[in-house]
């Protein structure tokens, strides 16, 4: 099966849809083949979640010292 893609943007005017790109086709494996690709490595991932720990830690920390003072 194939897909119709826009590598612009999609835009609808007087009941017509517009691609402001150019129209490529897409198959249903390439689709798939996408989806099935990770977009963060687990390094990646790891240092994401750590730096987020991080942030609330932080932020935890400063409004514990705001309250107390």
């Amino acid at each position: 099966m194939k897909f119709l893609a826009c590598d612009g943007a999609w835009s609808v005017g007087s009941g017509a849809i517009a691609c402001d790109g150019t129209l490529i086709t897409i198959t249903s494996e390439e689709i798939a083949e996408e989806i099935s690709s990770p977009a963060l490595t687990p390094e990646e991932s790891q240092q994401l979640i750590d730096a987020s720990l991080l942030i609330f830690a932080a932020v935890f920390g400063f409004l514990v010292l705001k309250k107390l003072l």
